[in-house]
């Protein structure tokens, strides 16, 4: 009878054991939001400092589709700036979806006056799969330096969610690919 008890404390031991090491091993790197069959390296990071190393090394440039040029801002990110979407985000906006994917991010680079350097950036990132009325489902970041000194960080941060209320799901581009 001890046999079998002790045999019954190692299976549910082992089984508990593997479940805890299957959640571990499919946690995204980079603290990037899980999205089944999308590749996690197609969405930023959503830790602050990761997400500004992860910005600072440009990789995004090369996977993601960016507006025609640096332009004029028409919202209040400061002077000139350039948007670049993730793939995710770009298969929502084709579809026509009014809701987009978890994982849906843009990056908006802050040029300031000039049109060369790039000054700062402004991120959103989908981070579930409902927006919420007050844009809880997005990340918001933004930093007007390229430091994480003062940047604006948070998931329906108001200053931020308050004006892309009024947007499709609070992206108010009009970018579409």
């Amino acid at each position: 009878m001890k046999r079998k008890i002790v045999a019954c404390i190692c299976l549910i031991t082992f089984v508990v054991g593997c479940s805890w090491m299957a959640d571990l091993l499919s946690v995204p790197i980079h603290g990037s939001p899980e999205v089944k069959g999308r590749k996690e390296q197609d969405i930023p990071p959503i830790k602050k400092k990761q997400l500004l190393r992860w910005l600072k090394t440009g990789n995004y440039r090369e996977t993601y589709s960016a507006e025609s040029e640096v332009h004029e801002s028409t919202g209040p990110h400061g002077g000139n700036v350039r948007t670049y979407y993730n793939k995710i985000l770009v298969g929502d906006l084709k579809d026509g979806k009014t809701i987009f994917s978890k994982g849906a991010a843009m990056v908006k680079e802050l040029y300031f006056d000039g049109k060369e350097e790039v000054i700062g950036y402004a991120v959103m990132i989908k981070v579930r799969k409902n927006s919420g009325n007050s844009g809880q489902g997005w990340l918001f970041y933004e930093s007007f330096d390229g430091t994480n000194k003062d940047a604006i960080f948070g998931r329906g941060f108001s200053e931020c969610a308050d004006c892309h209320s009024v947007g499709v799901d609070f992206l108010r581009s009009s970018f579409r690919p």
